[in-house]
């Protein structure tokens, strides 16, 4: 049995990273060789020759061509084997698995599942990253941590002024308003409106505002698929700020955390993270100091999650007391439990 969902499309890292460079990645268990043709497409075949158990990010790539760095086996951008070094004829079925990948919103994807399947499952849309009139600073992490972890200290907020005060907006400071949750069969989103709070000291010198100046704020939270999640967090502007660009429709100041989630395996994570705000967007200064402050945020969280998978690995699960905060993170889990019992029963192929 899988502990982690194969029908989901995972983010490999930003579109720059694969290149003609052989990479080796392990998505959900599974070893990928990954690389660009001459011709710009990107390829994830499986990581293992069909001859001998040998790495193929290990050989050698020319042209559009993959050889074992072993025995010497070629194989084409579709994993189908083209010729062996030591006869003519290629073996009957010599083939490794070819994963569909897809390029999007400057990052590359690839689907871990029955291939089939694929056309049938949307991207994430994630436009901030990649659309005009927004700034993006972000950074990658490796997490000792099962990827449900990650995703369940996503939706909730409340932690953060107890893990990293710094960084806490002042309205988390304060009981938080009522959480609303709408719950779909493979989503879960959040919605919170705070009272009229204070902004951070950098945010309000980029909107032009006093930093004792109240503003409301509105928080929402998007579990996407269990590669993805969302925060919206936007400040309701009383008015136009001198020289900002994009203060977004209805006057709002709007940021977007983007938390790109890919297990690779039971205990481990990448976490490919990113923080995109759509006022001020010219602002070097701001940009910098966004990149300061959320590079050891991110990292702090990392060091509490791996925390919590090694009391997991060494104690093992136990009853736990959840709270009203705890309603999203709960969905969350339950609709990963539906979609491995699924694919775990046998109604989805899974790949040999």
């Amino acid at each position: 049995m899988t502990a982690i969902p194969i029908e989901c499309w995972y983010v490999l890292g930003p579109s720059e990273s694969a290149g003609r460079t052989l990479r080796a990645y392990r998505v959900a268990g599974l070893p990928l060789v990954v690389f660009r043709t001459v011709g710009g497409q990107v390829v994830a075949l499986h990581d293992r020759c069909v001859h001998r158990p040998y790495p193929l990010h290990l050989g050698q790539l020319e042209g559009d061509e993959l050889s074992c760095g072993l025995c010497g086996f070629v194989y084409g951008p579709d994993g189908r084997c083209l010729r062996v070094p030591t006869q003519s004829r290629v073996p009957v079925g010599a083939a490794v698995r070819s994963y569909p990948v897809r390029e999007a919103h400057g990052l590359v994807w690839v689907w871990t599942g029955e291939p089939g399947r694929a056309r049938l499952h949307r991207l994430p849309d994630l436009p901030w990253l990649a659309g005009d009139g927004w700034a993006t600073v972000g950074g990658e992490l490796s997490v000792g941590a099962g990827f449900l972890l990650l995703h369940e200290s996503f939706a909730d907020v409340t932690k953060i002024p107890v893990l990293v005060p710094e960084v806490s907006p002042s309205v988390l400071r304060a009981a938080p308003p009522p959480l609303d949750v709408e719950v779909t069969e493979t989503t879960v989103s959040l919605a919170r409106r705070y009272p009229p709070g204070r902004v951070p000291d950098w945010q309000a010198r980029a909107l032009g505002r006093r930093g004792d100046q109240e503003l409301e704020h509105l928080q929402e939270g998007h579990f996407l698929s269990p590669a993805a999640w969302v925060d919206h967090w936007d400040v309701v502007l009383d008015r136009p700020g001198p020289g900002l660009v994009g203060d977004g429709p209805g006057g709002r100041a709007r940021m977007r955390f983007t938390q790109l989630v890919t297990p690779v395996d039971g205990h481990r994570t990448r976490l490919l993270w990113r923080v995109s705000r759509d006022f001020s967007v010219g602002d070097g200064a701001t940009t910098a100091q966004l990149a300061e402050m959320f590079a050891p945020y991110y990292a702090t969280l990392a060091g509490a999650l791996e925390t919590m998978q090694q009391v997991i690995d060494e104690d093992g699960p136990a009853a736990e007391v959840n709270v009203s905060a705890d309603v999203a993170a709960l969905r969350v889990r339950q609709i990963v439990q539906a979609m491995l019992a699924e694919e775990n029963a046998g109604l989805i192929s899974l790949p040999g």
